[in-house]
């Protein structure tokens, strides 16, 4: 195994670029230096974000050979990731169930990109293994192996530097969000683990990257004076002061998918465009900020 690293030989680096990071900022953020390979199959490496001796997450690179749908034999080649520790703990993404052959649910983490937003509008699941890439070889099937995975290189593009988006809950029950950046190569047969960073502002959402700055994402006084509705296929949009006032708009992945400037006091989103039904709207002025979960029917 290539560029290994313990989590026992970082922890005391780690913790002084915590406390260089906290007195600058709400971002927790460590790096991984040097970056962790999973290049060979029945390697592993875990998280302990807490520091209560158990790993909040794993990454796992597995092969082994097992029934899959309509029971038949295949050999599996796959990346893993999965939350541990508590219930709490969550690994951004999606899944889908299969109903033949018993059935199964599969967890498909997302491979995010920078400055998507990770928080409590978003999706995570719990599961212990969750796909980042897979090699499925059925034994009797004259087909080539098939593959999937959020996190699989398809066409040959390789998947570098995104980020894995999670939700973890500390020993006092304490909610907080973060991103773990890594790179699948090799045909997605290495997964390398770069850096993580988490928000240390309970229940406040973090974006993908980001290293240094505090977010005030939900601004319950509501400085700004804002009123932030939808009706039919529009979103609506009033402040005091529109000048400078930028609107972000997140799905629930965490995708943005429009970012504009107010030109009124009074403005007109058309999301006839887009086919999500609920969206994070956030509004920027200054250092005022205000989101707001909105449905679109």
């Amino acid at each position: 195994m290539k560029n290994k690293f313990s989590l026992l030989q970082y922890s005391v680096s780690a913790a002084a670029v915590c406390d260089t990071a906290a007195a600058f900022s709400q971002v927790v953020y460590t790096d991984i230096e040097p970056d962790v390979a999973l290049d060979e199959p029945g390697e592993s490496f875990g998280i302990d974000l807490d520091d209560d001796g158990l790993n909040d997450f794993n990454f796992f690179n597995k092969s082994f050979t097992t029934t899959v749908f309509y029971m038949d034999i295949a050999n599996i080649k796959a990346l893993f990731v999965g939350a541990f520790d508590t219930m709490q703990n969550g690994i951004m993404g999606s899944y889908f169930t299969l109903s033949g052959g018993g059935g199964y649910t599969y967890y498909r983490p997302y491979a995010l990109e920078q400055n998507n937003m990770v928080g409590s509008s978003n999706n995570f699941f719990n599961d212990n293994y969750q796909t980042l890439a897979r090699e499925v070889d059925k034994l009797d099937s004259p087909f080539e192996p098939t593959h999937d995975g959020n996190w699989y290189s398809f066409y040959g593009v390789q998947i570098l530097d995104h980020y894995l988006g999670f939700r973890f809950t500390d020993e006092e029950s304490v909610k907080r969000f973060g991103w773990v950046r890594c790179s699948v190569i090799d045909s997605g047969r290495t997964l390398i683990i770069h850096d993580y960073a988490f928000e240390l502002q309970p229940d406040y959402p973090i974006f993908a990257g980001d290293t240094i700055s505090y977010v005030n994402i939900y601004d319950q006084e509501n400085t700004l004076g804002a009123s932030v509705y939808s009706f039919n296929k529009n979103v609506y949009v009033h402040v005091n002061n529109f000048k400078n006032t930028k609107v972000v708009i997140h799905d629930l992945t965490g995708k943005e998918i429009l970012k504009t400037e107010l030109i009124d006091n009074y403005s007109t989103i058309d999301m006839s465009l887009y086919s999500a039904e609920i969206y994070l709207v956030t509004l920027m002025h200054d250092d005022k900020i205000y989101s707001k979960n909105i449905m679109i029917e």
